[in-house]
Parts: structure tokens; sequence; C-alpha cells
């Protein structure tokens, strides 16, 4: 399930502001960013285990461009890049192991259509999907210091409603809920 929210987008104008007629442009990117970091504290009767619980930090950009190639109908195309860096903490079983590191990048390709339903001037529902196509590569350091890499293909299906509002200058804030399916085969 992935929740996308104050995508932007410019809209390229015709004649009269109309930004969902046919023969507009729309071109937009979804930046995001996150970092997490938790702490670890168990007590029980067998004794207690404090320390670093492991951190994790996540970017990731996605740019697009369509074409209204009817009135309220856009086709298009965009990229997904995500990058995510983690890294474990603490042995809590009691043992020594160190922590563990890994780095996954994914870059996916395809295309896109929505649907909008304008509820006004400067406003409008839409209905959207998505395919996109591409892979995964990730590595971490394992147990032993050896560092290992995982391969993967990936395929998803995403299909969901948003809402946006235009301004007047071509400029667009749109929220995003959006389903997604994915389908992935891995070489280890």
């Amino acid at each position: 399930f992935t929740f996308s929210m104050f995508a932007i987008a410019a809209m390229a104008q015709v004649t009269s502001f109309q930004p969902t007629q046919r023969g507009n442009f729309v071109i937009g990117s979804r930046i995001g960013f996150s970092t997490a970091k938790s702490t670890i504290d168990i007590e029980s009767p067998g004794g207690s285990v404090k320390g670093d619980g492991g951190s994790s930090s996540q970017f990731n950009l996605a740019p697009a461009i369509g074409y209204f190639f009817a009135e309220n109908f856009v086709l298009g195309i965009g990229m997904d890049w995500l990058r995510t860096n983690s890294k474990t903490g603490i042995d809590v079983s009691g043992g020594t192991a160190p922590p563990q590191e890994s780095s996954n990048s994914n870059v996916l390709f395809g295309p896109f259509l929505r649907y909008f339903i304008p509820t006004g001037d400067d406003k409008a529902f839409f209905l959207g999907t998505a395919v996109s196509f591409g892979n995964s590569k990730n590595q971490f350091t394992g147990s032993d210091n050896v560092v290992q890499s995982i391969n993967t293909s990936l395929l998803t299906v995403g299909v969901g409603p948003g809402f946006t509002i235009y301004s007047n200058d071509g400029w667009a804030l749109e929220a995003l809920v959006k389903y997604n399916f994915a389908k992935s085969d891995s070489e280890i």
C-alpha cells in the first residue's frame, strides 16, 4: 500500500486555463525522504538489554510526463527511483554479532493513465492506474563481514484515486492514495 501526498505538477496552457483539456501536458514529480532510528530496552527476569535498535533512511524521486489525449484523460510515462539504507542494532540474543548493513536501490519505468472528474474551475478528482517494470539491487554485509548481492526483476501494477487543486499559474498540488501490487523474481 502506497500513500503519496503533495505531488507538484506544471500544466502547459493552450488557450484559457482549462487544465484537463485535450492537448495539454502534465509534467511533475514526487520527492520523498524519511529517516528512522530506534532504541531497545528489554527487561526480563533473565536480564535486560538496552542499546541501539537500528536505523534506516529512504529517498524517493518519481518524475513523470503525460499528455491529455482526450478531454479529462491523460496518458504518460513515469520513473520511480527509491534508495534505502539500513543498519541493524545490537544483537538482542546476547551474542556479539556486529550490526548488519544493507542498501537497496529500485528503478521502475512505465506508463500511467488518469481520468479526471472536474469539481470546479480549480479542482478535480481523478482515478489513475500505472504499470511499472524495473529492477532492484540489494547489497548487505552479513555477520561474517562478507558483502552479498540480490538482484531482483520487478513488475508493479497500481490503482487509486486522487484529488488535484490547480493554481492560475498552471501549477497543481495533489494528494493520491494508491494500492500497488508487485511481483518480483530474485537472483541471490
